[in-house]
């Protein structure tokens, strides 16, 4: 089994994402698999034309930039992988644009023209499956609790897997990223764990069970009922003065030292 995860992240190895991918590796690689990283902030990778040079009959398949960045290489080891990890927090409510602007040179892995119908019943065009087509996991994170932050960087990747017939065998939503941080935290340490589990389940299964998916994705914060109060305005109102006098008293806290 050979495992690539894609980090999109602006900060590269040092957010809280590569931190996530870590502990995932840390877990594929105790299974005795393969796992591999690409941070694209340490890539070149220039933006799609729309040009059309790879939908030319005498082209095809082949992007104009083919031998000015990092991106052919990086399908090439898409290609050699059995499962692709996405990564991306979130930004302004979506994936990175990092990860976007990687995403959109998938435009020429087509493979020929025409139309064809998907696994799922969409109608699409064909496309280099040996890249795209792969099983995947989505991993996404926020400093928000809301579940409306992560949305549309879960429902683009569920999407997307719907149209290149890639299997989703995990997602792993990691909301209040910032207190990953506290790695004194027994809740912390309960989520990384869960976090090494999912790899070696990627590793041996091929797919993340839903009771690993449960502990990785649980909440930082031990509030009981949390997702049921989270519905209650009153409830957002308390939680957002109590976070605001919190921080007023750390920056308080802060200048004492």
């Amino acid at each position: 089994m050979k495992i690539l995860a894609i980090n999109g992240s602006h900060r590269g190895k040092k957010g809280c994402t590569q931190l996530l991918l870590d502990k995932l590796g840390e877990g594929v690689h105790a299974a005795g698999a393969d796992f591999e990283t690409v941070i694209l902030a340490e890539k070149r990778i220039n933006s799609c034309l729309a040009c059309d040079f790879c939908g030319k009959p005498e082209t095809m398949g082949h992007c104009v930039y083919e031998e000015q960045d990092d991106v052919k290489a990086i399908f090439d080891q898409m290609r050699a992988a059995d499962l692709v990890i996405y990564a991306s927090p979130v930004y302004v409510f979506g994936l990175t644009g990092r990860m976007k602007t990687f995403l959109d040179r998938f435009n020429s892995t087509g493979t020929g023209e025409g139309l064809c119908l998907t696994q799922s019943g969409l109608i699409f065009h064909p496309v280099d499956k040996r890249v795209t087509g792969k099983p995947l996991v989505i991993l996404t994170l926020c400093a928000n609790l809301e579940q409306e932050t992560v949305k549309n960087t879960l429902s683009y990747f569920t999407t997307f897997a719907r149209y290149v017939d890639a299997p989703v065998v995990g997602t792993l939503v990691r909301k209040m990223s910032m207190l990953l941080e506290q790695k004194g935290s027994p809740l912390v340490q309960e989520v990384l764990a869960a976090y090494v589990e999912a790899g070696k389940e990627l590793a041996l299964q091929g797919r993340i069970r839903p009771d690993t998916e449960r502990k990785a994705n649980q909440p930082l914060l031990k509030i009981p009922f949390l997702d049921f109060l989270m519905k209650f305005r009153a409830f957002r109102r308390r939680a957002v003065e109590q976070a605001n006098r919190d921080r007023l008293r750390e920056g308080k806290n802060e200048e004492l030292r």
